[in-house]
Formats: C-alpha cells, structure tokens, sequence
C-alpha cells in the first residue's frame, strides 16, 4: 500500500476534496438550548461512501468507512465566557481503492509505514477549542482540530464545522414548540442550497423532521435526503440519518473526469455530564 498511495492521492488531492457535503439546517428561529460549565457531551459519527471516478473505460472506485466518536466539554475561561473543547477520542477507518485496503483503528498500534494511518492518529486526544454564547454559537475559535482536507476526504471522515457564527453540530434551531405541529413545513435556501423541511412526528419529549435539500457548489450537484430526531427541551440533535448522492466533475491536467459519490451517513448525540452546581 505504501507504493501505492502517492498515485491514489495524486487522484484524491484534485478530485476528492469538492466532494464533502455540509448540512445546513435552518438557524434563523431561536431555540432553548443552553450550554452550561461543567457539561459533557458525546457525539458519534458513522459514515459510509462509495466514489467513482471515471474517463472512458478508465476507472477509480473507492469506498470508505469511518466512525469516529468525540467528546465536548464545556468550561469558562479567565473572562467568564464559556468554551467547548472538542476532542476526537476514537477512530475507526477503512479505505479502498486501487484493490488496496488500510484499516484504521485508534485503539490499536498503527502501522508507522503507514502516511494514512500515522496522520489519523494525529487527531486522537488533540482538542480544538472555541469561545461560545450560551447558546452554543460559536463566537471565536481559539484552535482548530488538527486535520488535513485532503486526507479527510480520501478517508471519508467529516470534519469538524468551526465557523465563527454557526451553531455547534450537535444542536439545532427550529421553531420548536406547540406551532411545530406534525405536516408543518418550511423551506431554507442560500445561494448554493434550497432546503424543505417536515415535521413528521411530535411527542412530548421529541420532535422528528424529514428534509430534502439540493445543493449546487461548483462542478458539484447534490442531492440529499435525511430525517433529524431533536429533543424538545433543549434543541439536542439525538440522531440526524443521511442519505445524499453527489454528481460533478473535475479538470486535471485539461483532462476532465466525471465523479460520483453515494453516501450514507448517522450521528448519535447525547450528555454525558450535566453542568456543575
């Protein structure tokens, strides 16, 4: 494998990186979410993809799978702002391409040969860390998760979205409450998005919504389907499923490739401690 790479990332540098898709759910409707010192939070990430690329007769499959698991912590700093270090504490991966396979697993000993390997144990237990309001949006960004664009698209790991502004991933704003009746409906759109949302079941303790958007990003067009279970109370994402399908292309060297990529995603989110006293 280790022959190998240089040519799989050569491909992978050019026409992989367009590829990851960012969610975007709509933030224009306060909700009760409120992040208190002491907190913990766990989230989980399963993704799953198969790419094609392909010239002719020539062709490049890969297919990945990552699960990955951090934790968010949440603390003051010397100004009494709260912060949120965000730390990726488990990682399990498999790549395949070229009829080539490398497996991933943080818990065990990587192979020091190995470029993908050595770089995703890198992210283990190197927190990023962010200033935010007590609604969890983030107000600066004091360090960032240490990852390369590159290596996280070839891998298929999701990065991390600190933006200053944005929400944390893991919470949600909805207008939540008794107007959030099952069949409401509601469209979010940007310059690169059109999203419809619906709610498709309320209870007293959690809401689900089904969404649709299309996204259409340079030489990429998306399609993505998903369902999102949020609790009430709080605006905690408990579970977001994905289903997208990415089409588009890509000019290396004046030679241009189409691409294609299926992607199934599932987050599990849920507190691990609750705030001090």
């Amino acid at each position: 494998m280790k022959n190998t790479l240089p040519n799989i990332k050569y491909y992978l540098t050019h026409l992989l990186a367009f590829f990851a898709i960012q969610l975007s759910i709509a933030q224009t409707v306060h909700h009760e979410f409120k992040l208190k010192k002491g907190e913990e939070y766990q989230r989980q990430v399963l993704i799953r993809s198969n790419s094609l690329l392909q010239r002719g007769s020539q062709k490049l499959s890969l297919s990945t799978y990552s699960d990955v698991t951090k934790v968010y912590k949440v603390n003051s700093d010397n100004n009494g702002r709260e912060t949120v270090s965000i730390t990726v504490n488990k990682i399990l991966d498999s790549v395949n391409a070229l009829g080539q396979k490398v497996v991933f697993d943080s818990e065990k000993r990587p192979d020091p040969n190995s470029y993908i390997q050595m770089s995703l144990l890198q992210m283990i237990g190197r927190p990023a860390l962010v200033s935010v309001d007590e609604d969890g949006k983030i107000l600066s960004i004091q360090k960032q998760l240490p990852s390369d664009d590159t290596l996280l698209a070839f891998t298929g790991i999701q990065g991390e979205n600190l933006v200053r502004g944005n929400s944390l991933d893991f919470t949600i704003d909805i207008p939540l409450g008794p107007t959030l009746k099952k069949g409401y409906s509601w469209t979010d759109s940007t310059t690169t998005t059109v999203s419809k949302f619906t709610v498709y079941a309320v209870n007293s303790r959690t809401t689900t919504i089904t969404y649709s958007t299309t996204e259409l990003s340079g030489n990429l067009n998306s399609r993505i389907n998903g369902v999102v279970l949020v609790d009430n109370g709080t605006g905690l994402i408990l579970k977001r499923s994905t289903q997208s399908v990415s089409t588009g292309y890509e000019l290396v060297k004046g030679v241009i490739y189409t691409a294609t990529r299926r992607t199934a995603t599932t987050e599990l989110c849920y507190k691990v401690t609750v705030a001090d006293r």
